[in-house]
């Protein structure tokens, strides 16, 4: 059955659904599946569609791994709570040395640092302090029996959401508002440097006149005088502009459960939404028997 289940996440992995989206197709994915003998489940007479609805109800049974709880937050969060006309949905954003697992950005801004069943917390603390830095609410999305270990690593400042057995997303404790614990330098090191040298000429009205090797260090120190409402605010407008989802608004409903998380992510056109979406509804033994799979590599 583990080993069923690996197979199965290996699905939901960002290089194969780079495949799916783009080539309508994944060598990789019958690499994979023939490595653990199961190729007999992806020349099934059901469609893409099916496939992926299946798997992922086994794996939400079995083993709710990470892509599990990134995609209920999408679902149940930026969709169910949120809108994705107003709100910027990323994934591994780098904060100083860590990953937010998922952040979301519409009125202010929101991080969910995710622990499964299958995570370790060893690195919980760094991670809440780096986050803290950057983000007005921050959480912790986890699962029922984590909830002791969780409260004797965090303070009261940070929120605690349980994905509970029925795929339901409840919250132990909200997340209390930190604008006033906000780094500015670190919130200057998210920036892109268009986009910081944007907010310089924006509130300065001019960019300062320097070679390139000191521009990133006199745009800092401009950026840190300005008050934090104003970097925070500036930061929310950045990101929203940096990431929307506007190709979606007509669209998301058309897409599967299982991949909410994962065409928000892949940021589509119209054009290919409208490939993948005829993609999912051709049977997955014609998909697989239309292409050569010679592959090298699962990776």
């Amino acid at each position: 059955m583990q080993k069923n289940n690996i197979a199965l996440s290996y699905l939901f992995t960002s290089n194969v659904l780079r495949d799916f989206f783009y080539n309508h197709h994944s060598g990789r994915l019958v690499k994979f599946f023939d490595e653990f003998n199961m190729l007999d489940k992806i020349y099934q007479n059901i469609t893409l569609k099916d496939f992926f609805e299946s798997s992922y109800k086994q794996l939400l049974k079995t083993y709710r791994n990470e892509y599990i709880f990134k995609n209920a937050i999408a679902q149940k969060i930026l969709i169910g709570r949120h809108s994705i006309n107003s709100s910027s949905l990323f994934t591994e954003l780098r904060v100083e040395t860590s990953k937010a697992d998922v952040v979301i950005f519409n009125g202010t801004s929101h991080v969910y640092e995710i622990k499964t069943e299958l995570d370790n917390f060893e690195r919980l603390e760094s991670q809440i302090e780096n986050y803290k830095k950057v983000f007005e609410y921050v959480n912790v999305v986890s699962v029922e029996s984590k909830i002791d270990e969780i409260k004797s690593l965090i303070d009261e400042s940070v929120g605690i959401i349980i994905l509970t057995d029925k795929y339901t997303l409840r919250t132990i404790r909200k997340a209390k508002s930190g604008l006033n614990r906000l780094n500015k330098e670190s919130m200057f090191n998210l920036l892109r440097k268009n986009e910081y040298l944007q907010i310089i000429q924006k509130f300065y009205n001019s960019v300062p006149d320097l070679p390139n090797t000191k521009i990133y260090s006199a745009c800092k120190e401009l950026f840190i005088k300005l008050p934090i409402e104003i970097i925070h605010k500036e930061m929310l407008r950045t990101f929203k502009e940096r990431k929307n989802h506007k190709n979606f608004i007509s669209t998301i409903s058309l897409f599967p459960n299982s991949l909410k998380i994962a065409v928000l992510e892949s940021d589509l056109s119209m054009e290919q939404q409208k490939d993948f979406s005829y993609l999912l509804n051709q049977k997955m033994n014609v998909i697989f028997n239309k292409k050569d799979y010679n592959v090298s590599s699962i990776s």
